[in-house]
């Protein structure tokens, strides 16, 4: 049978050895030869000219190619020459065909062109199956030969990539090459057990330095917001106006963040920020300073200051939940455990700090649940949209600066503006304390979130929790039973048992595709 390239298909035999390309213009010669190939047991693929031999062996497939010297249009020494100047053809051994039997220069010419041998047209089975035999055996050997380089390349690469420590072994590529039953696949199993072990090293060490980072972050950002506790006590105790603490918070922060971030050089123009960006910067603005500066300053003029502290520490509980929910972390046994321990040791700390607040405290604990509930909503928020091409200062400037317009008119309305003739004294101060303790916190937050997941940032709380009643001990004088450290114990168990997530394996540049140049030969 034939299509209309020009290329004919015989039916192989049973059990065929090869395929093989039978290209001449004559069409008794190509039916005699193609018979005499597949009674050999090979299949043959029969081509009348050059151009439909180089399509048919541009489809793949072809194990060697009985080549006719003599055709119109595009010779067999062309067509030869076009074989082996391209790569992926010219590992296909040519035998070429011709009637000029006596004509040696031709012969000497194919050769040089890169045919492996020569045939005539009047030629003997037996030296067919000779010819054919030593060919194919030969293209056997070397794409063995090719295909033993190629997974000796795989496994350099693969140990080149594995030095970097980033690689998990089952993705190196290597495991076709460990199947092998010689030395080579030896040698393959014996690398993927050492780079399993060395994988596995250098995954520990790295989580190890990303917990010790994230704890260090957690820890400076506990004794910030922690110090922001006390102070708002102070300021409320001056000023009862949370509302208008609130505005001077975010003025002093948005100065202190924009000159920071236009020394720098970090400040992008706000006509370059893209919408999404302004959504966030408009939704973290609302969270951190309409709800959680608000709440926070209203709630310390009701509460004994280490008492919001302690109602601070369910951010830890609330972001676990909704991540969980939201599925960006994994509820792991060990993680509930931490969790859990957290919650005994704060139960604890509310029990027993019930007889040091007033006889209404009931209530205003319940109100000061919105805190940590806001936090933990600000903290997934910040994980799951922060526009990570922003440095975190200028973002936070932008925040402040929103915060800033957005509170005002709620100040206004509310009359809850604070006396400006008090800011020179000790509210100044405490008011200058309390924006830049938040305003660092904040920049540190991000970047822990960032660093170590929001799970694991959410137990800033904890931090925030103890920092909180120890800055209340110091600078409100508040009184604490031993009864409280003790709980306190139980939370900072539980902060040990939640560690930042792991950190996601880049995928290693494809091992499987197409060779490298050192491999061919």
């Amino acid at each position: 049978m034939a299509n209309s390239q020009g290329v004919e298909q015989t039916l192989p035999g049973r059990d065929h050895f090869g395929c093989i390309l039978v290209v001449d213009d004559q069409l008794p010669l190509r039916k005699k030869m193609a018979a005499a190939v597949t009674a050999l047991g090979h299949s043959a693929v029969v081509a009348s000219e050059g151009m439909a031999a180089l399509e048919e062996l541009a489809r793949g497939g072809v194990d060697l190619v009985l080549l006719d010297i003599v055709m119109p249009d595009l010779d067999g020494f062309a067509v030869l020459k076009l074989i082996k100047s391209n790569a992926k053809l010219r590992n296909i051994p040519v035998i070429v065909i011709s009637a000029l039997d006596d004509d040696v220069a031709s012969v000497v010419k194919a050769i040089e062109c890169g045919a492996e041998d020569f045939l005539p047209k009047d030629f003997e089975p037996a030296l067919l199956k000779a010819r054919l035999n030593t060919c194919l055996e030969k293209k056997r050997l070397r794409d063995s030969e090719i295909r033993y380089l190629g997974e000796v390349t795989k496994l350099t690469r693969a140990a080149k990539i594995l030095e970097k420590g980033k690689f998990s072994p089952e993705k190196l590529g290597i495991s076709d090459v460990a199947t092998r039953d010689d030395a080579l696949g030896t040698l393959a199993r014996m690398f993927t057990i050492m780079a399993q072990e060395v994988y596995e090293r250098e995954r520990r060490l790295r989580q190890n330095i990303r917990t010790a980072n994230g704890m260090m972050l957690l820890t400076a950002c506990g004794v910030l917001w922690g110090l922001t506790v006390p102070l708002s006590k102070l300021a409320s105790n001056i000023a009862p106006n949370p509302v208008g603490l609130s505005l001077l918070v975010n003025i002093i922060g948005a100065v202190i963040c924009l000159v920071y971030a236009l020394s720098h050089k970090a400040l992008p123009h706000p006509r370059s920020l893209s919408r999404a960006t302004w959504t966030y910067i408009l939704v973290a603005a609302f969270l951190g300073s309409v709800i959680n500066q608000i709440l926070m300053y209203w709630m310390t003029s009701k509460l004994p200051a280490f008492m919001v502290a302690i109602v601070i520490v369910l951010e830890g509980f609330a972001v676990f939940v909704m991540s969980a929910c939201l599925k960006i972390e994994t509820p792991t046994a060990k993680r509930l455990t931490g969790l859990g321990i957290g919650l005994v040791g704060v139960l604890a700390i509310i029990w027993m700090g019930e007889g040091t607040a007033n006889g209404s405290s009931w209530l205003w604990m319940f109100v000061a649940l919105l805190i940590p509930l806001t936090y933990a909503a600000e903290d997934i928020y910040i994980s799951l949209r922060r526009p990570v091409h922003i440095d975190s200062t200028a973002l936070y400037a932008y925040v402040c600066v929103l915060s800033m317009l957005m509170v005002l008119p709620i100040a206004i309305y509310l009359n809850d503006i604070v006396p400006l003739e008090l800011l020179w004294g000790k509210l100044g101060l405490y008011t200058l304390g309390l924006a830049t303790a938040s305003a660092v916190a904040m920049i540190l937050f991000v970047r822990l979130i960032a660093t170590a997941g929001p799970v694991f940032a959410g137990q800033n709380a904890y931090a925030v929790t103890a920092a909180g009643i120890c800055w209340s001990i110091v600078l409100v004088d508040e009184h604490i039973d031993l009864g409280i450290w003790l709980a306190l114990a139980f939370i900072v168990v539980g902060l040990l048992l939640v560690e930042p997530q792991r950190e996601a394996d880049p995928e290693p540049p494809a091992l499987d595709g197409e060779l490298s140049s050192e491999a061919r030969i």
